[in-house]
């Protein structure tokens, strides 16, 4: 994923993370990202998932 994709990845997970709890991240989150990532940058499952923790991480 280059810098700007994930750029824009982080800015959709600012809105996306106000609505779910921690809890819910595995269940809803990952796969509300996944789909993004797919339709928007046309990538892979686990290197959605990948990208999501490692914002994810940055912005905790």
């Amino acid at each position: 994923m280059t810098e700007t994709q994930r750029e824009e990845l982080k800015e959709y997970l600012e809105t996306i993370l106000e609505l779910y709890t921690e809890d819910e991240y595995e269940e809803f989150v990952e796969d509300i990202v996944y789909h993004y990532c797919e339709r928007k940058f046309g990538s892979k499952k686990e290197e959605s998932i990948k990208t999501f923790y490692e914002i994810l991480e940055e912005i905790s």
